[in-house]
């Protein structure tokens, strides 16, 4: 199975700051870990590409390579994320999106066209998706009704990423919080009670990131 990850473009905002990553040369502040997260629950006999959409356009090589197009966004990227399913699905590929805006909103994505919602978290869902597709399943909808043991979570696939485009690299410790903020869904998507990773998986992470070159920031 040949998959092209897709992250959309988020709207040119303040909080976009074009004009600090102007002046250090660089195209984006974070990459997409969810996405590099869900290369690492897939089965890695399959080959994977990603395009991060802030960074640089999808390529026609691209789209003509891949079986399944993955995408998962936030609510603010919505507009791009429904043209890049549209788009997908004029060129006759399998679409699967997740993250917090599906998983919020699944009517809408399904609406759009998307074959597959892999909805809450992959590491319960995306076996899901697999099984669907090794059964030559066309489209479907996945949940959890419980939440994972994130001690489990595979490293991310940080060596997908175009690592010279990006100001910091991102690492996830937990999911899941005690606190109600008005205006965050994290209670919703993951719950109210932090789980965290073991220490060592964080260490293998950051020494994964080291591997590959990387030497600025991490959040």
């Amino acid at each position: 199975m040949k998959v092209l990850l897709i992250y959309p473009l988020f709207p040119q905002t303040f909080w976009s700051y074009d004009t600090l990553l102007d002046l250090v040369d660089l195209k984006v502040l974070f990459p997409p870990l969810g996405l590099i997260t869900v290369a690492g629950i897939l089965p890695q006999e399959w080959e994977f590409k990603l395009c991060d959409r802030n960074v640089r356009p999808v390529t026609e090589a691209e789209w003509e390579w891949a079986d399944l197009v993955i995408l998962s966004a936030m609510i603010v990227q919505k507009k791009d994320i429904v043209d890049q399913i549209q788009e997908a699905k004029q060129r006759g590929k399998l679409v699967a999106v997740g993250g917090p805006y599906p998983t919020s909103v699944p009517n809408e994505l399904q609406a759009s066209g998307a074959n597959f919602l892999v909805l809450d978290e992959g590491e319960i869902t995306l076996p899901l998706l697999v099984k669907a597709l090794e059964k030559g399943e066309t489209s479907g909808i996945f949940r959890a009704t419980e939440k994972p043991d994130v001690t489990i979570t595979p490293i991310p696939r940080y060596d997908l990423l175009e690592l010279d485009a990006y100001d910091s690299m991102s690492v996830q410790f937990s999911r899941g919080c005690p606190f109600q903020c008005e205006f965050c869904d994290i209670i919703t998507l993951y719950g109210r009670k932090p789980r965290t990773k073991d220490p060592q998986q964080l260490l293998k992470e950051l020494d994964y990131l080291y591997e590959l070159g990387w030497r600025r920031g991490v959040f």
